[in-house]
C-alpha cells in the first residue's frame, strides 16, 4: 500500500508518461531513442527542431518537488538560459530555452548572458536569500547538496575567469565580483565532510547491478551497452597513464586530459582499454607500436601519432572507454575526488580501417556512445535510478562546448548544426585518421600543449591505484580560479 504522499507522486508520474505518449503518439521515434516513454524527460523536447530543448524557462522540480523551492530557483538561475539560432545553416533562428540536466556549462567566451545586468540581478537576490536563510539546511541530502555545489561552483569558475581577463565595463566587473564574492559563500555553506564525500554512491556500480543496460554489444549501436567488469577486471580491462619523461623538474600537472581541463578541473577523468584477448595482447602491441611503427619526428613537429606504412592495426572488437567522476569541495575548500560517475563515452571499433560500414554509427566502423548523470534519475524517487545515468540520443543536438578556442563566440561556432554522433566522428576521426590515431590518450596528443612529452601511453599494473585523481587536484590547486575561490573566502 501507498500512503497518500506516494499515491500523489505515482498518479504525477503517470500524468507526465501518458502526456509524452500523447506528444509522441502519431510520430516515429528515431531509433536511438528506442526507450521506453518513462526514459523521456518530459521537461525536454524530443523531436524536431526544438529537440534537446526545455519547455519552459520556469524552474524544475529538481531539488524538491515544489518548482518555488529555492533550490530549485538557484539551480534553474545558473543553469538555464535562452537561444535564438537556426537548426541548420542559412535556416531561419528559432527561440529556444537551453541547459539545464545537462553536464557541460553552456558557456563560451563571447558569451555576455552571464554579464547582463538583468541574469546578475537575479542571481544576486537568489544567494542573498540563500545566504540569510542559511539555505544549505534546506536539506541534508549529501547527494543533493554535492550536485548543487557542481553546478554553482562551474558558474564561479566561468564567471571568474571572465572577471581574471577583464571581461566587460567596470558596473558589470563589481557586479559580477559581488555574485562570485556570494557564489563563494554558498558554495562552501553547501560543502560536506571528506568523509561524508568518500561514502557517495559508486553509481557507475548501481548502474551495472540495476539491470537496466546491456552488458554485451555484439556491435550493434542501438544497444545501451555499459561494460559491467571496466572497474573490476584489471586483466579484462586495462587503465592507462600517459608515458612521462624523466626530468628533474615537478612536470606532472602537464600529463592530464583535455577532458579534465575544459571542466577545469572540477572532475577527473580515467581512461581504460579492453582488447579481445585482454592484458597481454594490448601490452603487446603497445609495445610493439612503440618500438617500431611511429615516426616520431613527423609525430613531434605536428603534436600528434603519426604512423609509419604498414603498421599493426587496431584489433578488431577493442572498446576504449573515458570515465568522469566528480570532484567535490569540503568545508575548508579542499578538493576532494569522488566516486560519483558523472559522464561515460565509449568507442567500439567493429574494424579499425576506417572504411565505410553503415551499420556502425559513426558510419566508418566505429560505434560510439555516451552516458551522462542526469539529476531527473539520481534524485529520484525511491534513490539513484539506475545509477542516475543515461544514454545520450545519437542524434540529439549538441553544441560544441569542449574543445572550443576561448575567444569563440556564443553557442560556439557550429551552434546547433551537428548531432551527437557526427559531433564524435569530427573529434576523432575529422581528419580521416583511423584505428590507434583516433585514440590520442594513447601517446599524449590530448596533453601536448600543456607540455606533456610524447610517449606511448602505459597500462597500470593490476591493483595499483589510478594516478588521475591526485593529479587532478594537483592541477586545480594551481589554476587561477581556484585560487582566487581561496581568496574570497580568507583563506
Amino acid at each position: 500500500m501507498f500512503s497518500t504522499g506516494d499515491s500523489r507522486k505515482r498518479a504525477m508520474r503517470i500524468i507526465l508518461i501518458a502526456g509524452c505518449i500523447g506528444i509522441f503518439s502519431g510520430l516515429m521515434l528515431p531509433s536511438s531513442w528506442a526507450a521506453d516513454f518513462e526514459e523521456l524527460d518530459p521537461a525536454y523536447y524530443h523531436t524536431g527542431e526544438l529537440a534537446g530543448s526545455l519547455r519552459s524557462a520556469d524552474a524544475p522540480s529538481m531539488f524538491d518537488a515544489d518548482p518555488q523551492h529555492l533550490w530549485n530557483r538557484l539551480y534553474a538561475a545558473a543553469t538555464i538560459r535562452p537561444s535564438l539560432l537556426p537548426s541548420k545553416r542559412e535556416g531561419m533562428p528559432i527561440a529556444r530555452i537551453e541547459g539545464g540536466d545537462r553536464i557541460e556549462f553552456l558557456g563560451w567566451g563571447g558569451t555576455s548572458y552571464y554579464d547582463e545586468s538583468g541574469t546578475l540581478t537575479n542571481l544576486e537576490k537568489l544567494l542573498d536569500q540563500f545566504l540569510e536563510t542559511n539555505g544549505e539546511k534546506h536539506s541534508s541530502d549529501p547527494l543533493k547538496r554535492v550536485l548543487l555545489q557542481r553546478d554553482l561552483w562551474t558558474l564561479f569558475d566561468f564567471m571568474m575567469q571572465r572577471q581574471i581577463d577583464r571581461k566587460g565595463d567596470l558596473e558589470t566587473r563589481e557586479q559580477r565580483n559581488e555574485v562570485c564574492r556570494k557564489l563563494a559563500r554558498v558554495i562552501q555553506a553547501l560543502a560536506l565532510p571528506a568523509e561524508t564525500l568518500k561514502k557517495l554512491p559508486d553509481n557507475y556500480r548501481l548502474a551495472i547491478q540495476s539491470g537496466h543496460f546491456a552488458t554485451t554489444h555484439n556491435f550493434d549501436p542501438q544497444r545501451n551497452y555499459l561494460p559491467p567488469t571496466v572497474l573490476t577486471d584489471a586483466d579484462d580491462w586495462q587503465e592507462l597513464d600517459f608515458y612521462q619523461a624523466t626530468r628533474s623538474e615537478d612536470v606532472e600537472r602537464r600529463y592530464v586530459f583535455l577532458h579534465m581541463r575544459a571542466f577545469q578541473g572540477r572532475s577527473y577523468f580515467r581512461v581504460f582499454l579492453r582488447f579481445p584477448k585482454g592484458r597481454s595482447q594490448l601490452e603487446a602491441y603497445l609495445k610493439e607500436i612503440d618500438s617500431n611503427w611511429i615516426d616520431w619526428r613527423k609525430s613531434a613537429q605536428h603534436g600528434s601519432i603519426s604512423l609509419k606504412p604498414g603498421a599493426p592495426p587496431l584489433p578488431e572488437g577493442t572498446e576504449v572507454m573515458l570515465m568522469q567522476f566528480l570532484i567535490a569541495l569540503d568545508p575548508q575548500l579542499k578538493l576532494v575526488p569522488t566516486s560519483l560517475c558523472e559522464s561515460v563515452r565509449l568507442l567500439i571499433y567493429k574494424n579499425s580501417t576506417g572504411m565505410p560500414d553503415p551499420a556502425t554509427n559513426l558510419g566508418n566502423g566505429v560505434n560510439a556512445s555516451k552516458y551522462t548523470l542526469k539529476r531527473r534519475l539520481a534524485l529520484s524517487e525511491g534513490g539513484m535510478r539506475h545509477g542516475g545515468l543515461h544514454r545520450e540520443p545519437d542524434d540529439l543536438p549538441v553544441y560544441r562546448v569542449l574543445f572550443e578556442i576561448e575567444k569563440a563566440k556564443d553557442w560556439g561556432g557550429r551552434g546547433r548544426y551537428f548531432q551527437l554522433t557526427a559531433d564524435c566522428r569530427s573529434g576523432h576521426s575529422g581528419t580521416g585518421t583511423a584505428g590507434i590515431q583516433t585514440i590520442g590518450s594513447m601517446i599524449n596528443t590530448a596533453s601536448v600543449d600543456s607540455g606533456a612529452a610524447l610517449g606511448v601511453s602505459r597500462t597500470l599494473a593490476i591493483g595499483a591505484p589510478s594516478p588521475h585523481p591526485a593529479r587532478t587536484v594537483k592541477w586545480k590547486m594551481s589554476e587561477e580560479t581556484y585560487r582566487r575561490l581561496l581568496e574570497y573566502l580568507g583563506q
